[in-house]
């Protein structure tokens, strides 16, 4: 089932309360989640204000930039890429028995 511009907007909300979840439950700071890279552009969420940015200046996208990127980040959601990126940030985590 293939996801609409709103359906990402949607998703990319439950991914921040993820990132809080994360923060709160594992005490480790989750501000961004790359969302799109390519070359050395990076683009990613801001868990605080929930803009989509790009990370060399973390300026919020423009209108324009945010229309030629979304088609991006909503392939991968789709693909899974982004939950992968999300479930990495885990394997620096050592519990108790560690």
């Amino acid at each position: 089932m293939e996801m609409e511009i709103e359906d990402v907007f949607n998703y990319l909300e439950l991914l921040r309360a993820r990132m809080e979840f994360t923060e709160k439950f594992y005490g480790f700071k989750m501000n961004y989640l790359p969302l799109h890279f390519e070359g050395e552009e990076v683009i990613i969420l801001d868990k605080n204000d929930g803009k989509i940015k790009r990370l060399s200046d973390k300026r919020p996208l423009s209108e324009e930039e945010l229309k030629e990127v979304l088609p991006k980040i909503k392939e991968n959601i789709e693909s899974g890429l982004i939950d992968t990126l999300i479930t990495l940030n885990f394997q620096c985590i050592h519990g108790p028995e560690d």
